[in-house]
This record gives structure tokens, sequence and C-alpha cells, in this order.
């Protein structure tokens, strides 16, 4: 068990004890739609310096998640926020300690199921609102070893499902397709896995999207190759061109990546992180590039700035 603050559906309960296994009564029914049919959405957020970033943005997500599923949201995303932060008001008091200067910095997952009710595909099945559990732990940073190292990935067999199967707008607790390119990369050695289309151009990694750098150039590939509009990805996108750095949104084939002087992911989780090898590829000289650690810089500056004037204008 996980030490980990738990909300279901607004009674919060604390792993964080070892007087008891909360796991014995925090239950999520087997009639739940999320168990049976992977019927659920879900959102990560991370905080800086003890403060919780782009709530707003993530829950602003999952509203048009819920639309594209055809969802109805039993909640109100005002209900929703304050349940975040009142579950991570309690993170803050279980997991600071009596000498910590700083706030223990928390990992926030949100999820939302269509409701429980009986077994079929009908939403007439469906006898509740829908249902949610945010789960709140601590944060496991990269470290400064792993940044310096970057990741090493493997362009799957396994292709991205198709955007007229199932949109990748949709941030869905249905991730089967992006686990088994996850499996496929590790059982070869690889840390993480990328996926291309059906036309065979690359779209994203399993939970992270994709950046390369050419020449000054910073690639990625567009929405309509098949990804989800990633938050991190656009605020990286607005603040490289805010610095007049080029961003081309173009689809592109994986013996293009190749040839990068630098590659890297963004996401809620690592941010702005360098990949240094592909399929056995070395990228540029093999480590992080200047570009990389630069928009890895600006981004972490900008998303505390960012909280800072929101506590400020609130």
């Amino acid at each position: 068990m996980q030490n980990a603050i738990v909300n279901v559906n607004g009674q919060i309960i604390s792993t964080h004890s070892n007087q008891f296994d909360p796991s014995d009564w925090v239950k999520v029914s087997i009639f739940d739609r999320a168990y049976l049919y992977g019927d659920s959405l879900y959102e990560v957020t991370r905080s800086y310096n003890g403060k919780l970033f782009g709530v707003d943005e993530h829950l602003s997500r999952i509203q048009r998640s819920a639309e594209l599923c055809r969802m109805k949201l039993g909640q109100s995303l005002e209900h929703y926020h304050q349940e975040i932060q009142r579950t991570h008001q309690e993170f803050l008091k279980k997991f600071k300690t009596k000498n910590q200067v700083t706030p223990p910095e928390a990992y926030c997952r949100i999820i939302i199921s269509r409701g429980e009710g009986k077994i079929g595909f009908g939403l007439s099945c469906v006898n509740t609102s829908s249902l949610y559990t945010i789960i709140i732990q601590p944060l496991q940073e990269p470290t400064e070893e792993q940044v310096h190292k970057g990741m090493k990935v493997q362009v799957v067999d396994r292709l991205r499902y198709h955007p007229m199967a199932l949109d990748p707008a949709l941030k869905s607790g249905n991730y089967l397709n992006c686990l088994l390119a996850y499996v496929e990369a590790a059982e070869n050695g690889y840390d993480d896995a990328l996926l291309c289309n059906a036309d065979l151009h690359l779209t994203e990694g399993t939970t992270f999207n994709l950046f390369y750098v050419r020449r000054g150039i910073i690639a990625t590939p567009p929405l309509d190759v098949g990804i989800l509009h990633g938050i991190t990805r656009r605020f990286v996108i607005d603040l490289a061109q805010k610095l007049e750095m080029p961003v081309r949104e173009i689809s592109f084939p994986k013996e293009r990546i190749y040839e990068a002087d630098e590659v890297f992911l963004s996401s809620t989780i690592r941010e702005v992180f360098p990949i240094t090898r592909i399929d056995g590829h070395t990228i540029g000289h093999g480590k992080p590039g200047p570009i990389t650690l630069k928009l890895r810089k600006l981004f972490r500056e900008f998303a505390i700035r960012k909280l800072t004037q929101e506590e400020t204008h609130s």
C-alpha cells in the first residue's frame, strides 16, 4: 500500500499510518463502469512549492473528455476543484515533517467513473451519477542524474489507435493501448515507448507528447496526427514562441527523428525531459541539448511564477 491521501466521493482517508490497512475498507464496486469497461476519465497534476499547478486547465480538459465520451458529470468542476484542494491540504498536514522547511511536493490524480449499475453497455444500466476518486501522494521527481542521462525509447510495432476509433483528445481510463506499448518497449530494454499512427507517422509516447529540434527549429506532431492536447505541450509551445524560437507542428516518420539534434518529451510530471536514444540511435551527442535544458528551466520558472500570480489575485 502506497502512502497517500485518498478522497472517495468526498470521504478523505489517509493511508499514511501503520495502525490499519485502509485497503480493507476503501472499495470500488465490482459493478463500477471504470472496473467493468474502463469507462472513466482521469487527469494528473503536481505541485510546486506546495501548490498544485494547472488544476483549472486539467479540470477543463476533463470536461471536454466527458463531452467526447457522452458522460454527464454528476458534480460541478468547482466541486472537483474544492475536493482536490481539500485533499491536498490534508496531504500537506499528514506528510510535512516537523523539521521540514518547504512543503512536500505532491502527485495528484483524479479519476471519474461514469458510475455503477448493472452489467451492460446501455447507459440505462447505470444506476448512479458519476463517481470520483482523488489520490494525492508524494511526488517522485526525476533526479538530476536521470535528466543528464536522458531516456532511451523505442518506436514500437503497436500503433496508436485511430482518432475515429477513440479520440486521443479524450483522456480516458481505457489505457491498454499505451500500457501494452510500454510493456513491449520495456521487454526490449527501453525506458518507454513511442507510437506511430496508421500512416507510420510518429504521434506521442505512452504518457507524454513529443518534440524534436533540428537546426534550431522545434518540431512536434500536430493534434490531428492522433495525440492528446497536452497541457504541458501547449505551455512549452507558448514559451518557445515568446522567445522567438521557431516551432513547427508537422507530421513526420520515425526516420526523421533519428537525425534530430535534440529530442525531448513534455508531460505533467517530467515537465520537459530529454530523450537521448531512440531505437538504438544516439540523438545528437547522446546528452541533453541546450534548447531542451533551456525550455526545462523556463517551464519550471513559468509554473512557479504562474502559481504566485494566481495566489496574488485570489
